[in-house]
């Protein structure tokens, strides 16, 4: 292995998780309301699989480290808190070089409360490298680049001590790099609910979502043989009712069961094959409806063990563009050792099903994590966890595995 390319790396990680005396105050403070923090990680891990592929695994150990910067606005104001993060992932790869990339990330998260109003937004950019086994792309065998930009702003405002309505609008975008093969996606997401208060814990709710969503088009192969899919509009609906708060004695949280219903326009195909185009086709998608389900829990065990649930069905878009509709289930686990030392274990469940190709992909995964954070400042982790995809299309199965150790300061 070529480590010694990676020395300098290797030497960052050795200082970062080398414990010293901080002072708990800011980097920098400016005035009475603005402090300024160095948000720093450094990690090292190793990939069983990197591209996730079932035919050709090929593992490597990769190093990362992450400087950034926070600055928290609000400190002495009574209504609004405002928190701007950037960080910048500088990546090496001790095999796999053609890999080696630098990413820059972007968030800022702001809120602002009175007696009558709660409002909260949240802008960010990120660029993103991922296995063509992620969340969206599912695609074998490639490493994926991309470009991801969100902006949401929701409010919620209390018409009487009883009644509330809350509402918003969610945008996002999402841009692959050089992938013509893989489908850009925007969407922008309205939601609407009305709140009645039960008991001082528990709401009531009724609510409807509106998203629309623009899918581009894709190419797979080129125009001596591939296949050409025009881009599309979708337009989903959610109707819904729930609850939220204190649910039981030791379980707080949210739910909304409702129905969702999806309609997509038609795409347009172009086959070539050896540089002639064929007659044109067109896609035939169908209405959709499914049960909807969003749901998040939370149960106090004890004092030292907290477990948590999440629950989702709905529909989405694959990364070819095609649509799906997608089942998922999250249990994850904390137990606090003791005031340095804490545990944590996850296992997760996704159901993807392709509109018009009958495809389903079944993922699991589950892992574990060991943290020890000495202080206000530094954090110190190490984990394991286990990937799989059991996938109706041929090819496009898989196993992975990963374990990494990490170190992280806040000062």
């Amino acid at each position: 292995m070529k480590i010694k390319q990676f020395l300098p790396f290797v030497v960052i990680l050795a200082s970062v998780s080398s414990p010293v005396v901080v002072q708990s105050a800011p980097l920098i403070s400016i005035g009475d309301d603005i402090d300024i923090f160095f948000n720093g990680l450094s990690s090292v891990r190793w990939q069983s699989n990197v591209f996730y592929d079932e035919a050709d695994e090929q593992d490597d150990v990769v190093f990362k480290v992450s400087p950034g910067f926070e600055m928290d606005v609000g400190r002495g104001l009574s209504d609004l808190d405002l928190s701007i993060i950037t960080r910048y992932d500088i990546i090496r790869h001790d095999e796999l070089s053609d890999l080696d990339n630098e990413l820059f990330h972007f968030k800022a998260i702001s809120s602002y409360n009175t007696s009558r109003w709660d409002v909260s937004g949240l802008v960010s950019f990120s660029e993103d490298q991922s296995s063509g086994k992620d969340e969206d792309a599912n695609q074998d065998g490639q490493i994926n680049e991309s470009e991801s930009t969100i902006a949401n702003l929701s409010g919620e405002y209390r018409l009487s001590p009883k009644f509330s309505v809350g509402s918003g609008v969610n945008h996002s975008n999402k841009q692959y790099q050089d992938q013509p093969g893989l489908a850009d996606r925007e969407s922008f997401k309205v939601p609407v609910d009305v709140f009645y208060e039960l008991t001082p814990k528990v709401d009531l709710s009724i609510g409807y979502t509106y998203t629309t969503t623009d899918v581009s088009g894709t190419m797979l192969g080129d125009t001596v043989n591939g296949r050409e899919v025009g881009s599309y509009d979708k337009e989903d609906h959610f109707f819904n009712i729930g609850a939220r708060g204190d649910l039981l004695p030791k379980l707080s949280g949210f739910f909304k069961l409702g129905y969702r219903t999806s309609d997509s326009d038609d795409s347009s195909i172009q086959t070539f094959v050896t540089g002639i185009p064929g007659a044109p086709t067109s896609t035939n998608r169908d209405s959709r409806g499914t049960m909807g389900l969003d749901t998040s829990f939370t149960y106090s065990n004890t004092p030292k063990l907290t477990t948590a649930l999440t629950l989702h069905r709905g529909f989405d878009v694959g990364g070819t563009g095609e649509g799906t509709t997608k089942t998922s289930a999250n249990l994850s686990a904390r137990y606090t050792i003791n005031s340095n030392y804490s545990a944590s274990a996850k296992s997760g469940y996704t159901l993807r099903e392709y509109e018009t190709s009958g495809r389903e992909d079944n993922v699991y995964n589950m892992g574990f994590r060991l943290s020890y954070v000495p202080n206000q400042h530094w954090r110190f982790s190490t984990g394991y966890s286990y990937n799989e995809n059991n996938s109706s299309k041929l090819g496009q199965s898989y196993e992975a595995h990963m374990v990494d150790l990490s170190a992280s300061l806040r000062y």
